[in-house]
């Protein structure tokens, strides 16, 4: 009888998952290394994150009020963003999963590579991949056992269950 109910478990088991067709999305980063992000951005020990793209990450608007003022932000940093009418891409939400989702992991860490690696700012390689783990995980990936690495390369809507693969 236990013979027979384990063998039903795992033909239903089967069934519901070929019922669903959808395999369980990728984790490529690590909780540690999203943790460590999310203190690095708190911190916000290098400035940049924060200063351009806001405490919680969404970026700016091109709203004058908008804080911090650009006017108190460095002089390289207004230039940049006044360059882009007032904006800066959010990292989080609906227009981050709109421009990076059909892109890869390792599309992101070479934009982060060519944006933040020194001497442009004084971002570590780990911290940068801290920061990639955080940002994914803020848009909804879930970590996995296998840590962030400038070689993963994973398609980024596939790590979100909310936003099915292609």
């Amino acid at each position: 009888m236990t013979r027979r109910l384990l063998l039903m478990a795992i033909v239903c088991g089967g069934a519901l998952a070929r019922v669903s067709g959808q395999a369980a999305a990728p984790r490529v980063f690590t909780a540690a290394q999203a943790d460590a992000g999310r203190i690095a951005i708190q911190q916000n020990s290098f400035g940049a994150c924060t200063d351009c793209h806001g405490t919680s990450l969404t970026g700016r608007t091109g709203d004058p009020a908008e804080r911090p003022l650009l006017a108190s932000l460095p002089a390289d940093y207004q230039k940049l963003i006044q360059g882009n009418g007032g904006r800066v891409p959010a990292f989080v939400g609906p227009s981050f999963t709109a421009r990076w989702g059909t892109r890869s992991t390792k599309a992101l860490i070479d934009e982060f590579e060519k944006r933040f690696a020194p001497p442009a700012s004084r971002l570590s390689a780990e911290t940068r991949l801290e920061l990639i783990a955080y940002i994914l995980q803020a848009n909804g990936a879930e970590p996995g056992t296998q840590p962030l690495t400038m070689s993963t390369d994973a398609e980024i809507r596939a790590l979100f269950s909310a936003i099915p693969p292609k």
